[in-house]
């Protein structure tokens, strides 16, 4: 990465008090020692324009031992990783097929009230999306024993979206919004799906507006406004919502790991500085004010949003197996 500054003394990089308060904030919600919390940055950098990157993949499929970056340099955020991540062998059980939740229980009248939109198996859908891709990061991470700069980040985000989706269904104490809440995916569902068949010039033996017919009359049958079941969601609402509502620490923290990997995914700039390791290098012919820095992968700030990621499934399946207790 290169920084063009045409004055150092005035200006200063943007970001790096940003880097330095993720990793404090992160880092005061972690569980492992205060030892392992996130590595502060070593480096001032300097505002600029001009921005070149040089990647360094960490490890190799054939190294003998995965090559981690880490505070204390004996692979703590790397044990701890994989750690985060040995939940996925249980979840990984459960993804067999579905057969819905016992009659009696909650989760089955929400399924007899949204059919064919059931809600149970929208949230199963939900959590088998991201436990795949949590154990597709531990692949990477364990078996090919490599870690990469940025990729993980895009595995960690559609892990944290969908088990939120999942919590986002299942967390309403009252069966109302429960429902409620599920036809809006349905609608999203249905205009997206439309929208992916005029792309292709293709149509369905039924029109959106047939689709949609269905989800006002499960609205009308359960006294919810058409408007409520029909209107958009966004991950930006459901995550908040999943990760507690209130403003506050566990919201907070949650919204920041989803930023940070959708910042990620994007290749938005101020995630390249901060959700990475750098280190100043030199390169022959540089030009004057120019400075070159070599980006790794920042294991100890992937360790964190993966936490965040698996702790958010976990409570998607402690909620679906709640929902699906049956009184008989």
């Amino acid at each position: 990465m290169c920084w063009h500054v045409s004055d150092q003394s005035k200006y200063s990089n943007p970001h790096s008090d940003l880097h330095v308060g993720i990793s404090a904030f992160l880092g005061s919600f972690g569980r492992i020692s205060s030892r392992c919390a996130p590595d502060v940055p070593r480096l001032i950098l300097h505002a600029g324009t001009t921005i070149r990157l040089w990647g360094a993949v960490q490890g190799s499929a054939s190294a003998a031992r995965p090559t981690v970056l880490c505070v204390d340099d004996d692979g703590a955020h790397y044990a701890e990783l994989l750690r985060e991540l040995s939940s996925v062998d249980a979840w990984l059980s459960r993804m067999a097929p579905n057969p819905g939740p016992p009659s009696g229980s909650a989760l089955r009248g929400d399924d007899d009230r949204t059919e064919p939109y059931q809600l149970s198996y929208a949230a199963w859908n939900s959590q088998t999306h991201a436990v795949d891709h949590l154990n597709c990061l531990r692949t990477l991470l364990q078996d090919a024993r490599v870690v990469h700069m940025f990729a993980p980040f895009s595995l960690v985000r559609p892990a944290l979206e969908n088990a939120s989706a999942a919590v986002w269904l299942l967390q309403p104490p009252g069966r109302r919004e429960r429902i409620t809440r599920r036809l809006r995916l349905a609608a999203d569902d249905i205009r997206n799906g439309e929208q992916a068949r005029k792309l292709i010039g293709t149509e369905g033996p039924r029109s959106q507006d047939e689709r949609l017919k269905d989800i006002r009359d499960i609205a009308d049958r359960e006294g919810i406004e058409q408007s409520a079941a029909l209107s958009k969601v966004g991950y930006r609402e459901i995550i908040e919502a999943a990760s507690g509502g209130a403003n506050g620490p566990a919201k907070d923290v949650t919204m920041l790991c989803w930023r940070l990997c959708s910042g990620v995914a994007h290749g938005d700039f101020w995630t390249t500085i901060n959700a990475t390791d750098r280190e100043l290098i030199e390169l022959p012919g540089m030009s004057p004010g120019v400075g070159a820095f070599k980006i790794t992968a920042h294991v100890g700030l992937l360790m964190y949003v993966t936490g965040i990621a698996v702790a958010m499934t976990g409570l998607g399946w402690r909620l679906y197996d709640q929902r699906s207790i049956s009184p008989f």
